[in-house]
């Protein structure tokens, strides 16, 4: 529920490092990366949230990405994110 406040985004470390290494195998990970960041620091319970965690996560729907982040009242942490393979049907 978006409740008019926005959160600050924080890129921890070990993200901007996963990140680098994913930007030259994942098409469009930069724009999913953008679109995620306008969505979390308005709504940051749009994601998933991982069972008896408080890290959640979210994937693209357009990008074989997997976010995973954290928040508080006044931030989003993005801890990981990784390269997943898409789903088989």
């Amino acid at each position: 529920m978006y409740t008019g406040k926005i959160r600050t985004i924080i890129r921890d470390h070990r993200f901007e490092r996963e990140m680098a290494r994913i930007v030259p195998s994942v098409q469009r990970a930069d724009e999913f990366l953008e679109g995620a960041e306008q969505v979390l620091s308005r709504t940051p319970e749009a994601g998933y949230r991982l069972e008896d965690s408080n890290v959640w996560f979210i994937g693209g729907h357009t990008v074989d990405v997997a976010l995973y982040y954290t928040f508080d009242n006044d931030h989003v942490y993005f801890l990981s994110v990784e390269k997943v393979s898409p789903p088989e049907f």
